[in-house]
């Protein structure tokens, strides 16, 4: 298994660059909302009023990826890697009339493991997405398509040699989910994204059988703060 405080400082790192950007954009007046502890109380229609998504979004996410799908020529020699992750998001929405135009990255840290022949195992240590996203308001449901970049840290080991290799993926990402407004101040969301990321190339993989296709099929829940 691989050391949890290096992973963590990976993950860290992604998601802290965009967290601060977004921040940073917040009007003074409305940082102490960032701290304020959220109502949990559903709210009828009548307590809940007119709706409007416009603003910044903050949300953490617990999410399960059935597996990672690991083609290409070394596919073979590896059972593709399943697991789950924890991570945020960040980023902001605009409402005008029942369309929405979103702006969305997030980072999450991978628990996503598998094992391979002759001592082979590989890690999915960390993943995000840079995207837009296009919903439509229907009351207090909001169903959306998202697509944009998307990046990950793959790790091959061969436990046998002491081999290791890690690359950086970088790759594609597109889906949808549906979000519902539970009161003013959070929104549950769920949704699934498809991520395929590019070739990468491990030298602690055999020649010839060295190449890797990473992909992955994402369901993601959770809960969105507003700002």
């Amino acid at each position: 298994m691989r050391g949890i405080l290096g992973g963590c400082g990976r993950f860290a790192c992604i998601f802290a660059g965009a967290a601060a950007l977004v921040a940073a954009t917040v009007p003074r007046a409305d940082a102490h909302e960032w701290f304020r502890i959220p109502n949990l109380s559903y709210a009828t229609d009548a307590e809940l009023g007119p709706i409007n998504r416009t603003g910044y979004i903050l949300s953490p996410d617990f999410e399960i990826s059935d597996e990672v799908k690991l083609g290409g020529s070394g596919g073979a020699l590896l059972s593709d890697p399943d697991g789950f992750s924890i991570g945020a998001k960040a980023g902001y929405d605009y409402q005008t009339g029942g369309i929405l135009i979103g702006f969305i990255t997030d980072a999450f840290y991978s628990w996503a493991d598998g094992g391979g022949v002759n001592g082979l195992k590989s890690d999915l240590n960390y993943y995000g997405t840079v995207r837009g996203r296009l919903g439509v308001s229907l009351g207090r449901f909001l169903p959306y398509a998202t697509a944009g970049y998307a990046y990950g840290g793959l790790e091959v080991t061969d436990t046998v040699n002491g081999l290791s290799d890690s690359k950086t993926l970088s790759g594609w990402t597109y889906g949808g989910g549906l979000e519902f407004v539970w009161n003013k101040d959070i929104t549950l969301h769920g949704g699934y994204r498809r991520i395929d990321f590019g070739d990468a190339t491990f030298s602690s993989l055999p020649a010839g059988q060295n190449t890797l296709s990473p992909e992955m099929d994402v369901f993601d829940f959770g809960f969105v703060r507003r700002f």
